[in-house]
């Protein structure tokens, strides 16, 4: 993967109208800042970036504000869902988009755990604060691929 973008989903309600979790709908200032973070995002993206989403409503409703912008198609991936694993979510990237740059709109912890793997820490977990962007740039160095921080974008920044 050239770079690895993550996007973790805004601000969303404490419960949907059905009860479940995946229902949850973006708040009103999840929906601010999901805009803010989109216009950012819609002038600093690669325009072959692939867009990944997990299928929860919130994730989608975030994902959704960068299309509407620069309508990039979102595709829906359940290895993104709340419930999926670190180990889960590296194996699918690795095996069907490991030359891309791709936008991930996500959930924590998977998000800031896969950060902290990325990036060789030894931490048992990454905190992302709702809304914020971490970019990832992948450097080569012969056979070895290593990650840094490239850029880190929060809402109210």
């Amino acid at each position: 993967m050239a770079d690895l973008i993550f996007w973790r989903h805004a601000e969303a309600e404490d419960v949907s109208a059905s009860g479940k979790d995946t229902d949850r709908a973006l708040t009103k200032r999840g929906r601010k800042d999901a805009a803010r973070m989109a216009k950012w995002l819609s002038e600093h993206l690669p325009a072959v970036t692939v867009v990944l989403c997990s299928p929860a409503q919130r994730c989608q409703e975030t994902a959704a504000a960068l299309s509407a912008l620069n309508q990039a198609p979102v595709k829906v991936e359940d290895f993104l869902s709340v419930d999926s694993s670190v180990e889960h979510i590296a194996k699918e990237l690795a095996s069907k988009y490991c030359t891309k740059t791709v936008l991930i709109v996500g959930h924590q912890p998977n998000i800031g755990l896969m950060i902290v793997k990325l990036l060789g820490m030894h931490q048992t977990a990454g905190v992302v604060k709702k809304g914020s962007v971490w970019w990832l740039r992948q450097r080569i160095a012969g056979n070895d691929a290593t990650y840094y921080v490239h850029s880190v974008k929060q809402p109210d920044s």
